[in-house]
């Protein structure tokens, strides 16, 4: 004999969780857009808001000898032939960036380069005589830097950023 229990229903099917799954996708949706426009929109301090040991000569922002790159769902190639070259900003956001500075000179010791990289790819070559510094955070995504360290230091790339779920690759 069966046992039958008075409560349940003779056609009950077991719990469906699939509708459970569903409201997920909009929440998802909606904090990966707030983390995005956060990206884009956000701006670095102005030259006032700096200590004055970082703050730059105002030509020196917008010049030949610094760039700010930014490729949405693009992409951006560039070629740099400063003769004096003192970082940028490359921020991509499910698109590329490919920068080229192999034929850039560096007249002062260091330069940072700010890389942001949201669901995107950022490529950077530098000349065979550049030392490459890492100060990139990565969450779920990955940092790679094939290039030869040369035996003196007298000139270094400072990369400092973030990358999330996308990729960074430094050569030579």
């Amino acid at each position: 004999m069966t046992e039958e229990h008075p409560d349940a229903a003779p056609n009950a099917s077991p719990t469906d969780y699939r509708r459970t799954t569903e409201a997920w996708k909009p929440v998802l949706a909606m904090g990966a857009a707030v983390l995005v426009l956060g990206l884009v929109f956000s701006r670095p301090p102005s030259l006032a808001e700096k200590p004055d040991s970082l703050a730059e000569k105002p030509e020196s922002r917008n010049g030949p000898n610094t760039f700010n790159d930014l490729a949405i769902m693009g992409g951006v190639k560039r070629t740099n032939l400063s003769r004096d070259f003192r970082g940028g900003e490359a921020t991509a956001v499910m698109g590329g960036i490919d920068i080229d500075l192999r034929q850039a000179v560096m007249d002062q010791s260091e330069a940072v380069l700010d890389v942001s990289s949201v669901m995107g790819g950022v490529k950077i070559r530098v000349p065979e005589d550049w030392t490459v510094v890492s100060r990139v955070s990565s969450i779920m995504g990955g940092f790679d830097d094939n290039t030869r360290h040369p035996d003196n230091q007298d000139h270094r790339l400072v990369l400092k950023g973030t990358v999330l779920m996308g990729g960074l690759k430094v050569t030579n």
